[in-house]
């Protein structure tokens, strides 16, 4: 693919994974009016990043930090065996956005193990049609690319990028470190009071001996 104006020729690159993690998930349940009629809404919200890589448009400088990630379950009749991730910059919503179809099964699951307290972070493995500068087309698997969305339309914007999902797993999240309790003074032991208590009465009887030995020598 080339662009107007930019001297980079961006390829696409189906050999190579693209790796995606998300934390914060909370399921969200609900209803929204589709054409004419009710349809279920219910879906997982997450904040997603990109750990290895990064994520931009092609021809653009800017770039994607987090972005929303909604999941949902894909829709009756769809290929149920198939995971599918989607990521889109603008178009029903604003900025850098992603949305992950899952099976009913595992959309089940993972809903149930987030109201649970079971599932905090995810991550997943996809291979996409998001689009890499030819370039960094046989760079190693350790150096950090910077995938592309392509142009959409008539050049007007940019167009979604789908992904086919290989694995996913999720856990809970991590736990906050726990304060290290305040260090409280160590009890006084009996033997260490009685010794306290001796040191002052020779403390005492030193000031009585000095005072009767000062009233003799007057």
């Amino acid at each position: 693919m080339t662009l107007a104006g930019v001297s980079a020729h961006f390829v696409q690159a189906p050999a190579r994974r693209l790796t995606v993690e998300a934390s914060g998930l909370a399921a969200l349940s609900g209803y929204a009016l589709r054409d004419g009629a009710l349809a279920n809404d219910g879906r997982i919200t997450a904040q997603a990043r990109l750990p290895e890589d990064s994520l931009g448009r092609a021809g653009l400088s800017d770039e994607a930090g987090e972005m929303p990630l909604a999941i949902r379950p894909l829709p009756e009749g769809g290929t149920a065996v198939r995971m599918l991730l989607v990521l889109a910059h603008g178009q029903e919503e604003p900025g850098y956005h992603a949305t992950l179809w899952l099976p009913d099964e595992i959309f089940s699951s993972l809903k149930q193990d987030v109201e649970a307290g079971r599932a905090g972070r995810l991550s997943l493995v996809a291979t996409t049609s998001l689009w890499l500068d030819e370039a960094e087309r046989d760079a190693p698997g350790e150096h950090r690319v910077a995938w592309r969305l392509g142009p959409g339309a008539d050049d007007e914007g940019s167009a979604p990028a789908r992904g086919l999902v290989e694995r996913i797993a999720w856990s809970a999240a991590a736990p906050a470190p726990a304060l290290a309790p305040a260090e409280e003074e160590p009890e006084e032991t009996v033997t260490e009071a009685l010794t306290r208590l001796n040191w002052s009465l020779k403390q005492i009887a030193l000031v009585l001996v000095f005072l009767m030995i000062v009233a003799a020598l007057k």
